[in-house]
């Protein structure tokens, strides 16, 4: 009886030892449990909250976002005068060709990303009547040809944009758009803006344009109608847009200015003074014509960025030279195509010019002996200086016009 009692006592002692374990065990394995659900909850909880900000790999990727580059070709003011006109005629079919005028620049020309000119005529149409100087009315072929040529966009402000009146104005606008150009300064109707906004290479482009006289042409108009037709240069006109263009965050300002003095080789106080003005606004570059004479460049140096300015591109191709005008004015005959090579840095946001460079080049006019008429070509000075199709006498004259030329650039 006792023995047996003691050894019931023991397996109780057992079976309690046994069962206390149990229990121990099970709490340990619960409460273990319940601490990484609470961590992974907490974990998912966290993952949430920092969904929306940028991972280590996008802001990486950003911050290491290579610098995106444009090549730009400017060149200066294109005109046709009566005996361009006559020389591009093909009496067979009543046609124009325009092209080979332009056919020794072209590879120059359609290299870059991007090539803006200035239009000094209007596409009035053959019931006006084609005409030179004094009044311009050119073919619709030169903008064919201008197009083949490379050039991208082209600026329409100048003192011959109301040379076939609002009319003139208005579908020398329509046809060069229909061409396939962008256009900037004169308008077929009143605009909501007047920045042309132009994208290449993830750099977005804000191009103004300008011009300082009508010829007295916009007299017949109320400041309404012409204004809604056409930029003229004053400060308010140029503050407006340029305030326009930032805030259409534009990353680069260019401003195409029909300004100065025709024929003076040097800029006039007006020029400066608007020049300086614009690079204190925010332009970044500034691109001039009118002169039909090559002028100096510059660098404008403000607090908070560089301007780079040439007040006078020249003409790029015109019948005005020394025989025609006289040999005090064998400049007209001068040109230039300006590179700029413009680079956006993503991580800083900036953008700036990174190099220029110059290609001068000369309106070369000669007797074509089997037609019996004129030809003109625009030539690229340097490559035809040893060029056995050109006659001395003529590049004596290109080397004159290339040493000019050069002596009023400055990188």
């Amino acid at each position: 009886m006792t023995y047996n009692s003691k050894k019931n006592k023991q397996r109780r002692t057992l079976w309690l030892f046994i069962i206390t374990t149990l229990v121990l065990t099970l709490g340990i394995v619960i409460t273990i449990y319940l601490n990484n659900a609470s961590y992974l909850a907490n974990d998912n909880d966290q993952n949430e909250v920092e969904s929306d900000s940028p991972t280590k790999a996008e802001v990486s990727t950003e911050e290491t976002r290579p610098n995106s580059e444009v090549l730009i070709a400017a060149i200066g003011d294109i005109m046709f005068h009566g005996d361009q006109l006559k020389s591009a005629y093909n009496s067979s079919d009543n046609s124009y060709d325009f092209k080979p005028m332009f056919a020794d620049v072209k590879p120059l020309l359609t290299d870059p990303d991007m090539t803006i000119a200035n239009f000094e005529t209007t596409l009035a149409g053959a019931s006006h009547g084609y005409s030179g100087f004094p009044l311009f009315n050119s073919p619709d072929e030169v903008a064919d040809a201008i197009l083949d040529s490379g050039v991208d966009i082209l600026t329409t402000a100048n003192n011959h944009s109301l040379d076939t009146n609002s009319d003139g104005v208005k579908r020398t606008v329509n046809v060069l758009r229909e061409k396939g150009f962008q256009t900037v300064g004169t308008y077929a109707e009143e605009p909501s803006s007047r920045v042309l906004v132009h994208e290449v290479n993830d750099i977005t482009f804000g191009i103004l344009s300008y011009t300082e006289s009508t010829n007295g042409l916009g007299d017949q108009y109320s400041p309404d109608e012409l204004d809604a037709m056409i930029n003229l240069m004053t400060k308010e006109n140029i503050e407006r847009d340029i305030n326009d263009a930032k805030r259409l965050d534009v990353d680069f300002i260019i401003s195409f200015m029909h300004w100065g003095e025709e024929y003076m080789s040097e800029p006039n106080d007006k020029q400066l003074e608007y020049a300086q003005f614009m690079a204190e606004n925010g332009v970044d570059l500034i691109l001039g014509s009118h002169p039909h004479v090559i002028q100096k460049t510059d660098t404008i140096k403000t607090e908070e960025h560089e301007t780079f300015v040439i007040y006078s591109m020249g003409n790029f191709i015109s019948n005005q030279r020394a025989e025609t005008l006289g040999e005090n004015f064998a400049r007209t005959e001068d040109g230039i195509i300006i590179y700029f090579n413009i680079e956006k840095d993503h991580g800083l946001d900036e953008t700036r010019i990174t190099a220029v460079d110059f290609i001068p080049t000369w309106v070369y006019r000669a007797n074509d002996s089997e037609t019996n008429r004129l030809t003109y070509r625009v030539l690229p000075i340097a490559d035809f200086l040893s060029s056995s199709e050109i006659d001395d006498s003529f590049k004596v004259r290109m080397e004159r016009s290339y040493e000019e030329t050069m002596s009023l650039m400055s990188p």
